[in-house]
């Protein structure tokens, strides 16, 4: 049923790439498929799926960040890390073990005047170890960086963490140090193996 309203969306606007959010969401007046497509491995997934490109500014934020990460994770752990394949269930890979997805947010203004930043991740089960969200301010610079284990919001598929004032979600500001915890695991596992 996804394959067949997606490519109704692009054969109705003649299309030569994936539709965005946008794009879908006025097509059909409503968010239905584009929540589907987002709980379901994500636009990325569908589009590689299908055979479809991206429209270049969605698939270079995205790239963008993921690559903005390996440097980052480096730069504060000495962990390398290298990028997954378009449809990997995770996007980054660290230290051949740390399986790490990575979400970035502009600011979002409510109709009350509240601004945050509003993550999906996508499943209620994750498959990744580690979530890094990166919160840009209005000017699209990372003004807060947070580390999150997946296993803190397992059940989840939404975390929204306000733009400007305190959030529960500040505890994770800059905690590399769970890169190091999850590392020691994997290297402990890894000797003790049959």
């Amino acid at each position: 049923m996804v394959v067949s309203e997606i490519d109704r969306v692009v054969q109705s606007l003649e299309l030569d790439r994936f539709p965005t959010h946008s794009e879908i969401e006025q097509f059909y007046g409503n968010k239905s498929l584009t929540n589907k497509i987002s709980k379901s491995g994500g636009t990325k997934y569908w589009a590689s799926r299908l055979g479809y490109g991206v429209k270049d500014c969605e698939s270079e934020f995205g790239d963008y960040f993921e690559r903005y990460a390996i440097d980052d994770i480096y730069q504060h752990t000495g962990l390398s890390s290298y990028k997954n394949k378009v449809g990997y269930p995770y996007d980054i890979t660290t230290n051949r073990h740390i399986k790490v997805d990575i979400k970035s947010s502009t600011i979002i203004e409510n109709n009350y005047g509240y601004k945050f930043h509003s993550f999906n991740l996508e499943k209620k089960e994750p498959t990744c170890d580690i979530y890094i969200l990166y919160c840009l301010n209005d000017n699209d610079e990372i003004h807060k960086t947070m580390i999150i284990p997946s296993c803190h919001v397992y059940g989840q598929t939404q975390i929204g963490i306000s733009a400007y004032g305190n959030s529960k979600w500040d505890k994770y500001r800059d905690q590399w140090k769970w890169f190091e915890k999850y590392n020691d695991f994997y290297i402990k596992l890894e000797k003790n193996s049959i």
